[in-house]
């Protein structure tokens, strides 16, 4: 964990998205393979968690927004 707060904030919010949004795939009535692809988006997100936080927090904000939006998210 990150001496900074901020960042360790950042990474404990992050975290916390990231296991929403793979409980609201998991509950999605769609076919496996699409849960599949859903879960690897989500997959990249936690790798790029770990060089890009920031990054990682924007592509995971995208993600829950298409969801949201009834929108396939976008790779």
């Amino acid at each position: 964990m990150p001496d900074d707060p901020e960042v360790a904030a950042l990474y404990a919010l992050v975290a916390e998205r990231l296991k929403q949004a793979h409980a609201r795939v998991h509950a999605l009535h769609v076919s496996a393979e699409a849960k599949t692809a859903l879960a690897r988006q989500l997959l990249i997100v936690t790798e790029t968690a770990k060089r890009d936080l920031p990054e990682a927090a924007r592509r995971l904000s995208r993600f829950v927004h298409d969801l949201d939006e009834g929108h396939p998210p976008r790779g």
